[in-house]
């Protein structure tokens, strides 16, 4: 009866037009083949769950975001750093209505909209939970119909399937992500005013855009991990792609934890910038290396631009821009004191380091190939070679030259020569 039930489940999860072959319910295979299917499961039945009254309280942590500083918290409990009749709580929208064929003007009417802000806390766990299963669901619902359908058409072998697959995975994560983050600096006016970056810290309260887009980044980099394990990589290119995860992913936790969102998201949009035009590039490579080579310096341009500019910005936040005389306060969040400001803008300083570290290896590894190539091409064009293709050639002249003779010659020699 288990052997049935397996069988049932793998079919009824199959998608359609593929057959797949039984395989024991739980085991590896069973779970790589269908981990999209096993994970949207969860995600609805969270989903669900927050339809029923009794149920709510239990999965509202891991769908909305929770540590709500003012107001009334969703599930029940106040928050600590405001209340809700402070006019500060509140955005105001002034509309102009036209009213008559004239074009007369009514006075403005304005709209109060209430404004919710969070803090960092325990139940963010939760909601990293839910968001990592949401990026494992559209990791594959993406790759199977977007992503699968041209490395059918450019037949790959398996190695640069591979990077493909992963080459896709960074660039679209990398536009979508850099399109998110632009849209909330210009609506938070990052923009507008630099010394947002630094000015009134600890920013404890964040609005619902800025604590959403932390939790999209910091899920997006988790997720990443367990489908090394899905997508079966190899044992020798799990290292390095785990090294990768981690780099990514321990800036936005340490940005987020210490409550400097703010030059987070600049250094990441700005960071994102090289990493689309680098993903950009290994795709061309493999459709067409003299596409990639256009691309190259557009590619180097952008990536000391960005570092530059990465430099810049901890430079001003860390180390001009926020204050000196600070004390550390965990009950209030604030972590502005020489040890953390020093630490971070170290920390930026490796990882640019290190990405150099890796812009260079790449490139010594692209010549080093060429000149492999070059090398073996003028191996195989030594004067002997030389040589024997001379004479390869003067004897296909000297058989064409014999086969025009005959053609042109006289009706008795063709006799003679079929003889």
């Amino acid at each position: 009866m288990a052997k049935g039930l397996a069988a049932a489940l793998a079919a009824s999860t199959s998608r359609p037009g593929k057959k797949k072959k039984n395989v024991p319910m739980f085991s590896h295979e069973f779970i790589q083949e269908n981990h999209a299917d096993i994970v949207s499961v969860i995600c609805m039945i969270m989903v669900f769950g927050l339809m029923l009254e009794v149920t709510r309280a239990i999965f509202t942590p891991f769908v909305s975001p929770q540590h709500i500083v003012n107001g009334t918290q969703v599930n029940g409990s106040n928050g600590t750093n405001g209340t809700a009749d402070d006019d500060d709580l509140y955005m105001e929208e002034n509309e102009d209505i036209v009213a008559g064929p004239g074009g007369a003007m009514k006075p403005a009417r304005t709209r109060r909209y209430r404004l919710f802000f969070y803090n960092t806390g325990p139940l963010d766990l939760c909601t990293l939970f839910f968001y990592t299963m949401v990026w494992i669901v559209a990791h594959a619902v993406v790759k199977e119909f977007i992503w699968d359908r041209f490395v059918r058409q450019l037949h790959m072998s398996k190695a640069k399937t591979y990077t493909y697959f992963e080459a896709c995975n960074i660039l679209f994560y990398s536009i979508s992500a850099f399109v998110f983050s632009v849209i909330v600096l210009l609506q938070e006016g990052y923009l507008k005013d630099i010394s947002m970056l630094w000015k009134d810290y600890p920013h404890t309260s964040m609005t619902f855009r800025v604590k959403f887009f932390m939790i999209v980044q910091i899920s997006y980099w988790i997720h990443n991990i367990p489908q090394l394990y899905f997508l079966k990589a190899k044992r020798e290119d799990i290292p390095d792609r785990l090294q990768f995860y981690i780099m990514n992913l321990i800036p936005l936790v340490a940005i987020y934890a210490l409550h400097f969102q703010r030059v987070g998201i600049v250094l990441l949009a700005l960071h994102l910038v090289g990493e689309i035009f680098q993903n950009l590039h290994t795709l061309l490579g493999l459709w067409r290396e003299s596409a990639a080579q256009k691309l190259t310096t557009i590619w180097t341009f952008f990536f000391i631009l960005v570092r530059l500019a990465s430099v810049a910005v901890g430079t001003l936040v860390f180390i001009v821009g926020l204050p000196k005389e600070s004390a550390f306060d965990l009950s209030t969040g604030n972590y502005n004191v020489l040890t953390v400001r020093l630490g971070l803008f170290v920390g930026i300083l490796l990882l640019q380091l290190w990405l150099v570290w890796q812009f260079t290896n790449f490139h010594l590894a692209v010549r080093r190939d060429q000149q492999e190539r070059q090398h073996i091409r003028a191996k195989l064009d030594t004067p002997s070679e030389r040589r024997q293709k001379q004479k390869e050639k003067k004897e296909s002249a000297s058989e064409g030259g014999v086969r025009a003779r005959n053609v042109g010659g006289s009706p008795k020699a063709e006799k003679k020569s079929r003889k």
